[in-house]
């Protein structure tokens, strides 16, 4: 079964992770640092972006699965 996905439900995921990651590092970091969480987090949870990295064309998915191979293995390591 091919992988689908709601891109609007995942970018509220993102956003959420991303006001997750602010109150941890909210002490610790400049507000730059904070621009920069901001500015990949705007990226990575544009629906655009998403629709392109997970829609059916051939083109990202060689990537994103040694993304997805790599995160399994940190996590069946106890990296993650």
């Amino acid at each position: 079964i091919e992988f689908t996905f709601d891109r609007r439900v995942m970018s509220s995921i993102l956003n959420d992770c991303r006001e997750l990651l602010h109150q941890a590092i909210k002490r610790h970091l400049t507000a730059k640092s904070h621009s920069r969480v901001n500015h990949i987090f705007n990226h990575f949870a544009d629906c655009d972006f998403l629709a392109a990295l997970y829609g059916p064309s051939e083109v990202y998915r060689a990537h994103l699965q040694r993304i997805c191979n790599g995160v399994n293995k940190m996590l069946d390591e106890g990296n993650l």
